[in-house]
């Protein structure tokens, strides 16, 4: 985050497929972020991903020469523990996740345990579930066990793939489908596109929807989230999105972008031409 510019512009910036493609930068996403910073337009790294922490993040974004720090960095992990934390302060929460969902609970000084034998013996309040590579059958049936007896279910992200070496993986939201099937209830989403980690971004920065700007690759997710949120948006074709499969993508989001770049140069010139 940086100090707030003269004309009001504030950025909720996406990572993978805006900033990098996985271990490899997009090309001029340093450059974009450092003239955000020397325009004094506050920004943050708004990402589905509730496995890394924070810190890990910005460690990744500064491996590619993006400056970032902790505090640049918003995750669905960090916005699912501060929407469990304003409303459901007083339950304990069985945790389905990784270290990032682990430490942002952690941190928000929320109960919480991943413990199968816990669910058994105590009361059980609240589901949070995002991705989880070392799923157990028994932690699955512990989760399905404690909504079925009344407890909330949380969602951090619902993408049901995310890219791998190996191509696509399973994704938090196929989890997700899967605990909603076991236990017919419907989890509350708190990563794009849900309005929730938005309203957190912006609560974050200090902010209104009307002065903000979504940036990102993704229709289904980035642009729809601005959307739903009533911010601005502007699709980068740097990821998912092409010219080619434009229209229908808009179609299946249901929304189109304000704006349309094809690189991040063509961004950077956006911001500079704005704060003129």
């Amino acid at each position: 985050m940086t100090e707030k510019s003269r004309n009001s512009i504030y950025a909720l910036i996406d990572l993978d497929g805006t900033m990098y493609h996985g271990t490899s930068p997009i090309e001029g996403a340093d450059k974009l972020i450092e003239e955000l910073g020397q325009l004094r337009v506050p920004y943050l790294f708004v990402t589905n991903n509730s496995t890394r922490t924070p810190e890990e993040v910005a460690n990744h974004l500064q491996h590619f020469g993006i400056s970032a720090g902790a505090q640049d960095v918003l995750t669905s992990a960090q916005a699912a523990a501060s929407y469990i934390q304003k409303r459901f302060s007083d339950k304990m929460v069985f945790m389905i996740g990784e270290l990032g969902l682990q430490q942002a609970l952690e941190d928000s000084g929320i109960s919480w345990t991943d413990q199968v034998d816990d669910v058994w013996n105590s009361e059980i309040g609240v589901v949070v579930q995002g991705l989880d590579r070392s799923l157990t059958y028994a932690k699955l049936e512990a989760a399905a066990c404690a909504l079925r007896g009344g407890a909330v279910s949380i969602l951090t992200n619902p993408d049901v793939m995310l890219p791998s070496d190996r191509g696509f993986s399973p994704g938090a939201g196929t989890i997700g489908a899967a605990l909603q099937s076991a236990s017919s209830v419907e989890p509350i989403i708190i990563g794009k596109p849900s309005e929730i980690i938005m309203d957190e971004a912006m609560n974050r920065l200090g902010c209104t929807a009307q002065d903000v700007i979504v940036i990102g690759d993704n229709m289904m997710t980035d642009i729809l989230a601005g959307a739903n949120a009533g911010c601005r948006t502007a699709l980068t074709y740097t990821g998912v999105t092409t010219p080619d499969n434009y229209v229908s993508f808009c179609a299946r989001a249901g929304v189109e972008p304000n704006m349309v770049f094809h690189n991040m140069k063509q961004v950077r010139e956006w911001f500079i031409k704005e704060m003129l």
